[in-house]
């Protein structure tokens, strides 16, 4: 396989196994405490630290996802992951404006950064 084909396929596979996280664990909130998510766009204290959480986990699974298929270069493959969940998170953030507390959206842009790149670091390491 050419590598910029692994390169790509490593970096659309982290995307994939982090949003599969976020969208399983949302689901699965909604489905045992749909109170915690509150109003459109306004969600409860408890609901915001949940999601940081099971978002961190699911930035830490892609870092490491990517890593591991882009093995040449596994925390370069983990950093452009980073910045691609960098600007998605900024345009999240332009889109959402005021209806989400801005450091819960800061937050969110950290987390998801940090999080792929703290993933390449644990898969470089191995």
């Amino acid at each position: 396989m050419p590598a910029i084909v692994r390169s790509v396929l490593a970096v659309v596979a982290g995307y994939a196994a982090m949003a599969a996280v976020v969208i399983a664990f949302s689901v699965a909130l909604k489905q045992v405490a749909p109170n915690w998510m509150g109003s459109e766009g306004a969600p409860n204290s408890t609901y915001v630290v949940t999601n940081l959480i099971y978002s961190l986990a699911a930035a830490v699974l892609g870092g490491y996802v990517a890593a591991s298929i882009g093995s040449r270069a596994p925390l370069a493959h983990a950093c452009a992951l980073a910045g691609i969940v960098f600007l998605l998170a900024i345009v999240s953030m332009m889109q959402m404006g005021d209806k989400q507390p801005r450091w819960y959206q800061v937050a969110l842009i950290i987390v998801g950064t940090a999080g792929t790149v703290i993933g390449g670091l644990l898969r470089a390491r191995a």
